[in-house]
C-alpha cells in the first residue's frame, strides 16, 4: 500500500508512473493479479510491466531464501519446485504471463507489457516461440513525450484459456 500510495501521489502531481509487476511468484493466482492490476488502473492510463520469476542466478536463491525466513512454506515448496524442474519453470511462466495478460483485458486504459525470459522463449517452438518473441521485441507503450503511443498487438494473452497453453508447450 505504501509504494501504491507514493505512486498515487507522483500521479497526482503529474508526474508519468509506470509499475513494476515483478518478479511474480508461482503462487500469485488470479485473484492477486486483478487485485494489483485494479489498484494500477486507479492511478489512471499507466504501463504495467510484468515478468515471471525465473529459477536462475542469485534472485532466485535470495527469494527463496526470504520465503523460507518468512514462513511461506507453499511459496518455498513453488520456488524450489521451479528450482528443480525446468519444465514445471517453463508451464508455470507461460501460465503466468497468459493469466496476467487475460486479467489486464478487464480494465480500460491498462496496458501489461510482458517481459519474458529468454530461456523460456528457447525452451518453445513454433507458434508459441514467435509469440514470446515478438513479446520480447515490442516496443513498450509509455511515452516519455506526453504522446500515447498505444498497445502493442504483441502483447496480448498467449492462449484463450490457461489449459490451451497445454498444445502450444
Amino acid at each position: 500500500m505504501t509504494r501504491w500510495q507514493a505512486l498515487d501521489t507522483l500521479q497526482q502531481a503529474g508526474v508519468s508512473v509506470f509499475v513494476s509487476m515483478s518478479p511474480t511468484y508461482p503462487t500469485t493466482d488470479e485473484d492477486d493479479f486483478h487485485e494489483l492490476l485494479s489498484y494500477f488502473r486507479a492511478l489512471g492510463e499507466v504501463v504495467v510491466f510484468h515478468e515471471p520469476i525465473n529459477p536462475r542466478g542469485a534472485n532466485s536463491q535470495q527469494c527463496l531464501t526470504a520465503a523460507k525466513e518468512a514462513g511461506y512454506d507453499d511459496v518455498v515448496d513453488e520456488l524450489q519446485q521451479m528450482q528443480d524442474s525446468h519444465q514445471y519453470w517453463v508451464e508455470y511462466a507461460l501460465a503466468q504471463l497468459n493469466m496476467v495478460q487475460q486479467v489486464a483485458t478487464r480494465f480500460d486504459g491498462l496496458e501489461v507489457h510482458s517481459w519474458p525470459d529468454d530461456e523460456l522463449a528457447r525452451s518453445t517452438s513454433g507458434q508459441l516461440r514467435s509469440k514470446l518473441n515478438a513479446m520480447q521485441q515490442a516496443v513498450s507503450p509509455e511515452s516519455f513525450s506526453g504522446r500515447r503511443i498505444g498497445a502493442s498487438a504483441e502483447q496480448s494473452k498467449l492462449a484463450n484459456e490457461t489449459s490451451s497453453l497445454e498444445h502450444l508447450i
